[in-house]
């Protein structure tokens, strides 16, 4: 198979982004449904984190679309509980914070009624809106606009964080009809953004569902891996590093050691 060049996928437009996301909503949504008793404890990879807690912080994302002032309230309540932590992601721990030990039914109402009010929203916010855009601690030449971070990132966090709950509840994940659009964007964002940096040129195959087969880097690739897609994107993200990468060394210690913020 060709490898696509992973710096010509171009990003995902508005109504795609609409697609992709109503469909993991409708997925969260039997999701939640299925869970039941002390499954809601069970602890997941997210550091701290369980079933219920993965919950609570998809709530916090969809409040902080609906409401102007939720994300700045929390982000510098973040600086202030957890100073030592990164500050995107000691915000995502208070979103957690704020719906721990909200009754699991409360949980599913709460999540669906948020949520269907959040995707209509970012439908239909403003170019001029879309434009505000912020900085990520430890990447502060790399600006990430209020349109990207609806449209993509948080699809994006939505199908993951499914992944993390189906295996902490020993349940097949199904990475759903779209899923090889959401992996293809997280490949365009590893070489559009900083995260690949000098890193010399490779083709990865990405296996099972969502898979493909991508050059990151520029130049003529020093050789070629493979890996499942659903457990590379697992990697990148930082849940996992020790990824099952197979195939030419160089390549291999390429794709395993790259990270990006999820």
């Amino acid at each position: 198979m060709t490898a696509v060049l992973a710096e010509q996928i171009g990003r995902a437009d508005r109504p795609r982004c609409r697609v992709h996301r109503d469909a993991e909503l409708q997925a969260w949504h039997e999701l939640l449904a299925s869970i039941e008793g002390n499954e809601w404890k069970r602890r997941t990879v997210c550091d701290e984190w369980d079933v219920a807690d993965i919950a609570g912080h998809l709530i916090g994302q969809a409040e902080d679309v609906n409401r102007p002032l939720s994300f700045p309230r929390r982000y510098r309540k973040a600086k202030l509980v957890y100073p030592d932590v990164l500050r995107i992601d000691a915000h995502m721990m208070v979103q957690a914070d704020e719906h721990r030990g909200t009754p699991p039914a409360e949980l599913r109402v709460t999540f669906d009624r948020v949520w269907a009010k959040a995707t209509q929203k970012i439908s239909k916010n403003p170019e001029l809106i879309r434009r505000v855009s912020m900085s990520i601690e430890g990447f502060e030449d790399f600006r990430l606009s209020l349109g990207y971070i609806q449209d993509i990132l948080l699809a994006r966090d939505l199908w993951m964080h499914r992944d993390d709950v189906c295996q902490a509840l020993g349940r097949s994940f199904d990475p759903g009809p779209y899923a090889a659009e959401i992996v293809a964007q997280v490949m365009y964002d590893v070489i559009h953004g900083p995260f690949w940096g000098e890193r010399s040129a490779v083709e990865v195959e990405l296996t099972g569902p969502g898979g493909g087969t991508y050059q990151l880097g520029r130049g003529a690739p020093v050789g070629r891996a493979a890996v499942d897609a659903v457990s590379y994107m697992r990697t990148v993200s930082g849940r996992d590093d020790t990824p099952d990468v197979t195939g030419d060394a160089a390549a291999v210690e390429a794709v395993a050691s790259c990270r990006m913020p999820f």
